[in-house]
């Protein structure tokens, strides 16, 4: 089931069995509209170690790429920007990529994302969220997947039991790339 947060864009993408798989958040000694930026501005150039990952799971990506950007790429689509408050992103399609030849249509826009909900298929959503705090802001993330069908569920459930803290690692290793930007400032 999934847990709300009504001020937070994110939680309005996604249907009442999602569930969060990761949060993760961070003090930015930085006004929240500097953090913002910052987020921005964050390119893989800025994490040696995400695209060492990146590198060895095969997902393609430029060096100069701002993450924003890499997640605005296909097969993901930027389903919200907030700012200087959130941005939110998802992937939606088939869990196993042999799936894809049997006609399932991907989500191209975040209409079709959100009306998306093929048997078999899963929808997720990430986001970078900033809130003003006292002498700074708060930078976190959140990660959330919907899976359509038992069989989609099982095969997700092994694949985020060994991608889990790689996925973590990125994650953390983003927000203090953009911390380290917002407080260079």
């Amino acid at each position: 089931m999934m847990e709300r947060r009504e001020d937070a864009s994110i939680a309005s993408w996604l249907g009442p069995e999602a569930r969060r798989l990761q949060r993760h958040e961070l003090f930015v000694a930085a006004p929240a509209d500097r953090t913002y930026d910052a987020i921005q501005d964050v390119s893989l150039r800025d994490m040696p170690l995400v695209r060492t990952l990146f590198m060895l799971r095969g997902i393609s990506y430029r060096k100069e790429m701002p993450l924003k950007q890499f997640f605005s790429t296909w097969p993901f689509l930027m389903l919200s920007d907030d700012p200087p408050r959130e941005v939110v992103f998802g992937i939606a399609g088939p869990f196993l990529p042999r799936a894809r030849r049997k006609g399932v249509e991907l989500p191209l826009t975040p209409g079709d994302f959100r009306a998306f909900g093929e048997e078999g298929c899963i929808r997720a959503v990430a986001n970078f969220r900033v809130d003003p705090v006292k002498n700074g802001s708060r930078l976190s993330t959140e990660t959330w997947v919907e899976t359509f069908g038992p069989a989609a569920a099982r095969r997700f459930n092994v694949y985020w039991f060994l991608i889990a803290p790689f996925s973590a690692l990125i994650r953390r290793q983003f927000l203090r790339a953009a911390r380290r930007l917002a407080e260079e400032e």
